[in-house]
């Protein structure tokens, strides 16, 4: 716990900041060019909520190969991704877990 503390207050009592600002950021996908955007924030530590349905109205193939681009990268990073109904998806770095129900 004083590890904790000595990151938000610091040695010698003054305040920090723990970390740069992360952000939750929608993204839909329009193009399968979007997936290298999407990408590039969760590196950033962002996490990313992706509309896929702006894609799927065009091209299927695009949006499964898209996705199965994502689950890679998640995995290569080690951060996490699911699905959030039938038309979102979640990414998160590594630092962020996505809880899942045990059924």
């Amino acid at each position: 716990m004083s590890g904790l503390l000595d990151r938000l207050v610091g040695k010698n009592g003054e305040e920090r900041d723990l970390q740069t600002a992360r952000y939750i950021k929608a993204i839909p996908l329009r193009a399968y060019e979007d997936i290298d955007i999407i990408k590039a924030e969760v590196r950033a530590g962002n996490i990313v909520i992706c509309n896929v349905a702006p894609l799927a109205k065009h091209n299927i193939e695009d949006v499964k190969r898209g996705i199965n681009e994502l689950n890679e990268y998640a995995q290569v990073i080690e951060g996490d991704i699911a699905r959030l109904g039938e038309e979102r998806v979640i990414i998160t770095p590594k630092t962020i877990r996505i809880w899942r129900a045990k059924d």
